[in-house]
């Protein structure tokens, strides 16, 4: 058992030189955990170690034992080094799933003296994954904070596997600044991700695009506006960012009908009020009655 400790923690700690990160090593060399009864520095609960098994014991169980005093436990204290949360390892055996892992409140820490932490490379319960949309890993811990790794902080993590979520990531179109939240890249769904968002998810690099699946172009009837629809948002768009997106050719929509809303008064030219006619005039024709001649001119009395 010892033998196998020593060569986790050398590979964990030899993956962590050059770069000041520790990882929650084992055991030291040559060292058990006997039999015996042992308590941790930020808990009272009563340990009871028994055949290389590890349990807390209720009080009746230790009074039954005659309330044997209990020793100080193999127990270590460490967090990353980008979160300030404080983790205790208590090492009961081997494998490393016969480790005692706790999240350690400001109480438990003072408990236990308010130890140093150490930098650990990689904490039990820490969730490593890539988005589609990049190479870069990223890895969030057991108290939610995310952290963009580097090679070294990975090497350190001994190459722990990671999840590729290979539907979801960051894009951000070359022609907008928005960055966008991809739920579904195969579908087109997402949204637009404000400075906070993105500092939360450890500032991942978005994939620079053109179009995003699914979105689109389009303009209401003859009206020369052009306007995009798409998960970073929906306005209307100017002829440069139109040309920059490639100038694809906007779908026309019909405008929805405005009904009698206007009449000649409400324009300063004929030609203003000939824009407004021919926009609605395909669908619903003369609905403002701007044509009093039926001969498609609007306004004619206009300057």
């Amino acid at each position: 058992m010892k033998n196998r400790i020593t060569r986790v923690a050398a590979a964990l700690v030899g993956a962590a030189v050059g770069m000041g990160l520790a990882v929650a090593v084992a055991l030291p060399a040559g060292a058990a955990v006997a039999d015996g009864y042992y308590k941790q520095p930020f808990d009272p609960a009563v340990w009871r170690v028994d055949g290389g098994n590890a349990r807390a014991i209720s009080y009746d169980e230790w009074a039954a034992a005659g309330f044997p005093q209990p020793a100080a436990s193999p127990t270590d204290y460490v967090k990353y080094a980008w979160s300030p949360t404080i983790y205790a390892v208590t090492f009961w055996g081997d494998p490393t799933s016969t480790w005692d892992w706790d999240r350690l409140t400001e109480a438990q820490w003072q408990a236990a003296g308010s130890p140093a932490p150490r930098n650990a490379g990689w904490i039990a319960g820490s969730y490593y994954y890539q988005w589609a949309t990049a190479n870069e890993l990223f890895v969030e811990g057991p108290d939610g904070v995310r952290h963009k790794l580097t090679y070294e902080e990975w090497a350190a993590s001994n190459f722990q596997s990671f999840e590729r979520r290979a539907n979801e990531g960051f894009q951000k179109l070359s022609w907008a600044p928005n960055i966008i939240r991809m739920t579904n890249l195969a579908g087109g769904q997402g949204y637009s991700i404000g400075y906070g968002e993105w500092s939360a998810q450890a500032f991942p690099t978005p994939q620079v695009v053109r179009r995003v699946t699914n979105d689109r172009f389009y303009k209401f009837g003859t009206a020369p506006t052009i306007y995009y629809e798409g998960p970073a948002f929906h306005r209307a768009v100017t002829y440069q960012e139109w040309v920059a997106a490639g100038s694809p050719a906007p779908e026309v929509r019909a405008p929805s009908n405005p009904g009698n809303s206007v009449d000649c008064s409400d324009f300063a030219t004929q030609r203003e009020a000939q824009a407004w006619f021919d926009l609605y005039y395909p669908y619903y024709g003369d609905v403002a009655q701007l044509d009093s001649d039926n001969d498609r001119i609007a306004c004619e009395s206009l300057p």
